[in-house]
C-alpha cells in the first residue's frame, strides 16, 4: 500500500507498507518531505522494522499460580433444595469422603457439601414430613453428575 498526503503546510509524506500475512516481519519505508516552517531540515528516509509481538500467558506467571487453589478433580458437592415448609425438620443421609453414610438433621434448605471422596461413592438423600426437596452432585468442574428435582417430601442422588 502507497500513501500519498498533502498536509496544510505543504509537506508530502509517502508511506510504503506490505499489508500481506507477514507484515510484522516486513519493512516499513517513511519518506518525508520538509515543509515552509521546516526548510532548515533537509528530507530523510527512515526504515522502521516491526518486531513480531509475542503473547504473555497470565497463567504462566509462577507467582498467579502459587496463588490459586489446586482444583482436586475428584471433589464433588452435594445440594438439597426445595420449598421448605415452616417447622418442617429436613433430614439428610450422605455418603462422606470413606464411603460411610453420616446424618445430619434439622437443616435449613438450601442444603450443600463439599467432599473429596477416597471411593466413587457419591449418594445423597433427604427427607420431610411435608416439604418439597431437590437434589443434585456436581462435580468439581460445577457439572451437574446427577440430580432429582420432582419436589417430593423425599429425594435421592446416586452415582
Amino acid at each position: 500500500m502507497t500513501a500519498l498526503a498533502v498536509t496544510a503546510t505543504g509537506a508530502i509524506a509517502v508511506s510504503a507498507a506490505n499489508l500481506g500475512s507477514d507484515a510484522g516481519s516486513s519493512p516499513r519505508i517513511v519518506v518525508a518531505t520538509a515543509g515552509p516552517d521546516t526548510a532548515h531540515v533537509a528530507p530523510q528516509a527512515v526504515t522502521v522494522t516491526a518486531s513480531v509481538e509475542v503473547p504473555v500467558r497470565l497463567d504462566s506467571n509462577p507467582a498467579l499460580k502459587s496463588a490459586r487453589p489446586q482444583l482436586d478433580l475428584r471433589q464433588i458437592v452435594y445440594t438439597i433444595a426445595g420449598n421448605q415448609r415452616p417447622d418442617d425438620p429436613v433430614t439428610v443421609v450422605y455418603a462422606d469422603e470413606t464411603g460411610a453414610l453420616r446424618t445430619v438433621e434439622n437443616v435449613t434448605l438450601p442444603w450443600t457439601m463439599t467432599i473429596v471422596p477416597d471411593l466413587p461413592v457419591n449418594y445423597v438423600t433427604a427427607n420431610s414430613r411435608g416439604s418439597q426437596l431437590n437434589c443434585w452432585i456436581t462435580d468439581a468442574g460445577g457439572n451437574t453428575v446427577v440430580s432429582q428435582a420432582d419436589y417430593g417430601t423425599f429425594t435421592t442422588c446416586n452415582r
